[in-house]
């Protein structure tokens, strides 16, 4: 864990946010010597199919897929 005074990081934000990213760890930022905020890098443990869990599995489709079905032509005509 690093920690800087808020002078320091005035100018020098987006470095400080890609040596957080680099080497993963985390900056804690100072104001009269006293923590206010901590920069933490993100999880990014996601595997492959994180975003799209059903990627990849067989997808079978009914052949009546697209016929009307009589149950709801019913409920619409009432």
């Amino acid at each position: 864990m690093k920690y800087l005074n808020i002078q320091e990081t005035n100018s020098t934000l987006t470095a400080l946010l890609d040596e957080v990213t680099a080497t993963q760890t985390e900056i804690v930022i100072t104001r009269n010597g006293v923590p206010i905020v901590r920069i933490i890098p993100c999880e990014t443990n996601q595997n492959a199919t994180g975003n799209y869990p059903l990627r990849g599995m067989p997808i079978t489709i009914a052949e009546d897929f697209d016929e009307p079905m009589p149950e709801l032509w019913d409920a619409l005509g009432e």
